[in-house]
């Protein structure tokens, strides 16, 4: 999870991640949750203009082969999932001042759209062919240091897909300074401390464009 503290005097943002709904959520989602709202009540009752963000993630492979094997439509199967979603939070006693995001929101797909055009414009994004090691499970690329016996350390037994093609890479290398003279700027815009250090490290070492 991450928290930050917004621009605005007094006001206050947080994030949980966004599971994918090809399964119902487990404990590990219920931990976060709670903990997540656990922090946005205090914060309310202390004063702060309380920003909570929590919703589903529609999209990937993950959920498309879910689907699939449940012979429905996609757009029918994310529904229902979003929906247990929903019924879930409310079995976890997660306050309902919760603002909800479906990345199949109309409004969620226009932005993302709008955001793609403005930075292609201005020339972060490009094409190019690569090849990858990637985690059906994760629904991302891998590393060597983050495989063991090349498997996702994450999901064991799962098999190692290698990708070769041709694809789009967002140019994340070329914002390395600015972020971080941005988190120089303001010490505490991630919380808990720990993990804005983790974020900085990974920006000085780790930064890469990435597709």
């Amino acid at each position: 999870m991450v928290i930050s503290n917004g621009m605005k005097t007094n006001s206050f943002y947080i994030t949980t991640t966004l599971p994918y709904v090809n399964a119902p959520l487990h404990v590990g989602h219920a931990l976060e949750f709670v903990r997540a709202d656990t922090i946005a009540r205090y914060k309310k009752l202390v004063g702060y203009d309380v920003y909570f963000n929590a919703g589903t993630d529609e999209h990937g492979i993950k959920v498309y082969e879910k689907a699939k094997e449940k012979n429905i439509k996609v757009q029918d199967f994310v529904n229902q999932g979003f929906e247990t979603f929903k019924e879930q939070l409310k079995m976890f006693g997660v306050s309902e001042n919760v603002h909800f995001i479906r990345t199949t929101d109309e409004h969620h797909q226009s932005a993302a759209q709008e955001f793609w055009k403005r930075v292609f414009k201005n020339g972060y994004i490009y094409k190019k062919n690569y090849e990858a090691k990637y985690c059906i499970g994760c629904e991302s690329e891998k590393t060597n240091s983050e495989l063991e016996n090349n498997e996702c350390k994450e999901h064991p037994g799962m098999k190692i897909s290698v990708i070769n093609e041709e694809n789009y890479f967002f140019k994340y290398s070329a914002f390395g300074d600015k972020l971080l003279d941005f988190y120089e700027k303001n010490p505490n815009f991630i919380v808990p401390g720990f993990r804005f250090n983790e974020i900085k490290t990974f920006v000085k070492n780790e930064l890469q464009d990435f597709s």
